[in-house]
């Protein structure tokens, strides 16, 4: 079982990392959609984006646990 994270006596929950590490791959391909222009073939962007944030974030935790 995971511990808690420790910064400064504040203690975080595991997956609180999880997200942050999702957060830094997501926006790097964040920028690369936008170079694409991928809103064109996405019915509602924002969705889109928090689909994908999910996905990421799901297979960092899968692949840690």
């Amino acid at each position: 079982m995971l511990k808690e994270i420790n910064l400064a006596g504040l203690f975080f929950s595991p997956f609180a990392a999880d997200l942050f590490i999702g957060l830094l791959l997501f926006l790097p391909l964040r920028w690369v959609f936008d170079h694409w222009a991928i809103q064109r073939w996405v019915w509602h962007r924002q969705l889109f984006d928090l689909s994908i944030f999910v996905i990421i974030v799901s297979v960092i935790g899968l692949l840690a646990g």
